[in-house]
């Protein structure tokens, strides 16, 4: 049998599978209304010759003004589908709108020319349509091989594919965040491909429905997301209770016809009644609404009830009802691809968030000192982001809504603060009332596990970055920031909220005692080593020698690697100050010697000045300004007396500086620098 015979809606399928004499009856009952299209095989020809069935394709695809025509073009060896601009007969473009026109300009233009073998739609991010296209599903008989199954499930417009071998699905929802866009491995052979678009890509249209009494192009969000995450796993969404299971949807649906029930008026005790028996059978809410629905098309409502209304009726049943929950499971797949898989899935990198930062799915720490204004640079990092402002105006950002989620401060501090900032930054605050978010959770004892349920609240996608400030206070019980194992734990269910709210994290962390000049980027910040190797950048600031000041570095994965930036504060911000060398951190200062034995008077030294300073520690051959210093402190002065000399020094034109570039350290020498001759 082919489609012609076979293709049938999922309660169809449901209905087949009952073998009581009431599940004869319903199937009889049902089979009435039920009428397929053939699925026709094109082999390749142009379409005209057998005619678009235009009056198959949705009006609300139609009422569109995103169509193309297309043809095929060799490419590498395999013939390819490209968009053709019917207005020009030129090549057009999925991100073009100039190149797209109405249906029935689109199809004017296919039937008058034989170099066009179709017409085509043209997902975009402003409709609210998505498509899926199995690919090889069909054998050469038009009978399914594998994927009817998603076609049951969807229960939306599906039309065969210009090829005869597969299927197209038009839907009405968004793509989740973390999905792909392709998935391959399907069928007998390993053959078949799942193709998910919601936006900047076109598909073929044929007219040629697989089940013409579901012409209309459904709402279908629920099952697009379990679908996407049955095909890029996501651990946090309960894929396994929303994959179809036709045992479980069967014996609900037979429970349902069994039912002995009297209608009062509206038939809404009868509603609630197959509402118990859908949870009785732990179906998810598309699973249910799916099976109800062919439930009333045997045994109709006294009324209308739209899905809203069922899933009202559905959470009411679950306060009465108890639900059979289905074990467990560890069980890992394997996900491996190859090269070509891999570049042609993965053609670019993962969307910036901060451009030379971080990007989406990826998770930054910010290490610096206590009390240096890490808050402070956290919330002019989240109004940069919310504007689209470069941060410090160095690092440009990518426009979105931001999350502050504060351990530390209380609710009136951060509502406090916040408009600091923006007043030194020129942002008016009705600019980014509607884009930061800020939740204080002081006093609330929660840490990152237990805050799953916060996440999973959380719409995936409407948050560009979570700024989690200060981490050690979101660390569970008993966790040891000194253990690799703990903090690893930490990232890893980090990465796994990234990737399901499609965000990027940022965590605000603290060094850890003494001086940090000496160390790599890398090594900065209190804790385990994990914490710089499982984030994607770690962020530090670094005292300057220069008070007031700190240098900004970093170590990044996805980026080329970043110059190190000198910072100044200044309430209640902090501003790059390019005229600082970024090397010279604040040294760390010696540590006294112990005394083995009572102290010897000792002739008094000259007094230090200006002009010994300069005699002592700077000489005609340049040196940076911390081997100055170092030298001076290794003599006996103290930091603070060094600079201040240095200071004098050099207003007295006792020791010059010397420069050698934007990205070299300052150098100093007791004659002045040498002016380069062109």
């Amino acid at each position: 049998m082919g489609i012609e015979s076979d293709c049938r809606v999922a309660d169809s399928r449901l209905l087949n599978r009952i073998s009581n004499s009431h599940g004869q009856q319903a199937r009889f009952m049902y089979s009435r209304r039920l009428r397929c299209a053939p699925a026709l095989r094109t082999q390749g020809k142009r379409m005209s010759d057998l005619k678009l069935p235009i009056e198959n394709v949705p009006q609300c695809l139609r009422d569109r003004p995103q169509w193309v025509c297309w043809r095929y073009v060799e490419r590498d060896g395999k013939r390819t589908k490209v968009p053709i601009d019917a207005r020009a007969v030129r090549s057009a473009s999925a991100t073009d709108r100039a190149t797209w026109t109405t249906f029935e300009a689109a199809n004017e233009a296919y039937l008058r020319s034989k170099n066009l073998a179709g017409v085509g739609f043209v997902f975009t991010k402003d409709d609210p349509f998505a498509g899926i296209d199995l690919d090889r599903c069909l054998d050469e008989q038009g009978e399914f091989i594998w994927g009817k199954d998603v076609v049951d499930e969807f229960l939306t417009y599906t039309e065969v594919s210009p090829s005869g071998k597969g299927v197209k699905l038009f839907l009405q929802g968004t793509k989740p965040t973390f999905a792909r866009c392709r998935r391959d491995g399907f069928g007998p052979n390993g053959d078949g491909e799942i193709e998910v678009y919601d936006q900047d890509r076109f598909f073929v249209v044929t007219g040629r429905s697989v089940i013409q009494c579901e012409m209309d192009v459904a709402r279908r969000q629920a099952e697009l997301d379990a679908l996407c995450a049955r095909l890029w796993s996501q651990p946090n969404i309960p894929v396994a209770s929303s994959v179809p299971s036709p045992d479980r949807q069967a014996e609900s649906l037979r429970a349902m016809l069994a039912m002995k029930v009297i209608d009062h008026n509206d038939g809404s005790h009868r509603l609630y009644s197959a509402c118990c028996r859908a949870v009785e059978h732990n179906l998810s809410d598309a699973e249910a609404i799916a099976c109800i629905r062919a439930y009333e098309r045997v045994q109709p409502f006294p009324a209308s009830w739209s899905d809203a209304d069922i899933l009202k009726r559905l959470r009411d049943a679950e306060h009465q009802c108890q639900r059979v929950q289905p074990a467990a499971t560890d069980v890992i797949l394997p996900a491996c691809k190859s090269v070509g898989q891999l570049l042609r899935d993965h053609p670019e990198l993962r969307r910036p968030m901060i451009h030379g930062l971080l990007r989406q799915g990826e998770t930054a720490n910010l290490i610096a000192p206590s009390k240096v204004g890490k808050s402070w640079l956290v919330t002019d990092l989240a109004l940069s982001l919310a504007t689209g402002r470069p941060w410090l105006g160095t690092f440009e950002t990518e426009r979105g809504n931001v999350l502050i989620l504060d351990n530390e401060l209380h609710v009136e501090t951060s509502t406090n603060r916040i408009p600091k900032v923006a007043q030194a930054r020129n942002i008016p605050l009705s600019e980014i009332a509607a884009c930061v978010f800020v939740d204080n959770l002081r006093g609330r004892l929660k840490d990152i596990f237990s805050l799953a349920s916060y996440f999973h609240a959380l719409q995936p996608g409407f948050f560009r970055i979570i700024v989690m400030d200060a981490l050690y206070r979101f660390l569970p019980k008993d966790t040891d920031e000194n253990s690799n194992a703990n903090l690893t734990d930490v990232y890893n269910q980090l990465d796994c909220y990234a990737g399901m709210l499609g965000c990027a994290f940022v965590l605000v962390h603290h060094v850890s005692k003494g001086n940090q000049a000496g160390k790599s980027v890398t090594d900065v910040g209190a804790g385990a080593g994990s914490q710089s190797r499982a984030c994607d950048t770690h962020l530090i600031l670094r005292p300057h020698e220069i008070d007031d000041a700190v240098v900004l570095d970093a170590a990044v994965r996805s980026w080329p690697p970043i110059e190190p930036v000198c910072l100044r504060w200044t309430f209640p911000v902090w501003t790059p100050d390019p005229s600082l060398d970024p090397t010279a951190l604040k040294p760390e200062r010696p540590r006294r010697r112990p005394k083995t034995e009572p102290a010897v008077a000792k002739p008094a030294e000259p007094k230090w000045d200006a002009e010994r300073f300069a005699e002592e520690f700077v000489s005609e051959t340049p040196a940076t300004i911390l081997a100055v210093i170092q030298s001076a402190t290794g003599a006996g002065l103290s930091e603070r007396k060094a600079n201040k000399l240095l200071k004098l020094a050099e207003a007295q034109g006792l020791i010059h500086r010397w420069r050698f570039g934007a990205t070299q350290p300052v150098q100093l020498a007791t004659t002045p620098q040498p002016e380069v001759v062109a």
